[in-house]
């Protein structure tokens, strides 16, 4: 019964803390469409000063005038990639470069093949049963979801 009750306990533990990331992760994103929005209001400014000089028979569009939107734009941007990186930390996600985002665990892209780091492949794990029908990889027996190319374990390739 008291392994019953600490499970339970775990359980709801775990719920706790995903809730928590949750909401972190929605405050985050919050910030970043703000800072977004804030940067399409710099572009707008910057447009306001082009067209005005336009205006003018000379022409002349003053550089000094616009800097420092540009330069408020470079800071939301750095910003935004902040909030982005904690947004993928909480949500325990990294990018690869082929763009997509993968668990942070992941040793190779399953996507394009990038091998994140140096993986010992078991010969025990090769012959390892699976039950059900799903997929596993057949050099290392790591489970395969149906759109994968690449073992996410040890980067074999799984389909053309």
């Amino acid at each position: 019964m008291s392994n019953f009750l600490n499970k339970l306990k775990q359980g709801v533990s775990d719920a706790g803390k995903k809730a928590q990331q949750t909401v972190e992760s929605t405050t985050l994103k919050f910030q970043v469409s703000s800072k977004e929005k804030e940067i399409e209001k710099n572009y707008t400014e910057i447009g306001r000063i082009v067209y005005r000089s336009l205006e003018t028979e000379s022409s002349f569009i003053p550089n000094a005038e616009f800097q420092k939107y540009r330069e408020s734009i470079l800071g939301l941007e750095q910003e935004i990639e902040e909030l982005n990186r904690k947004i993928q930390h909480l949500q325990n996600l990294k990018e690869c470069g082929c763009g997509k985002m993968l668990p942070a665990d992941a040793s190779y892209c399953p996507f394009c093949g990038q091998q994140f780091q140096t993986v010992i492949v078991q010969p025990a794990a090769i012959h390892a049963p699976h039950a059900g029908n799903a997929a596993f990889c057949p050099r290392c027996g790591e489970h395969a979801s149906p759109g994968d190319h690449f073992c996410r374990g040890c980067g074999f390739q799984l389909s053309e």
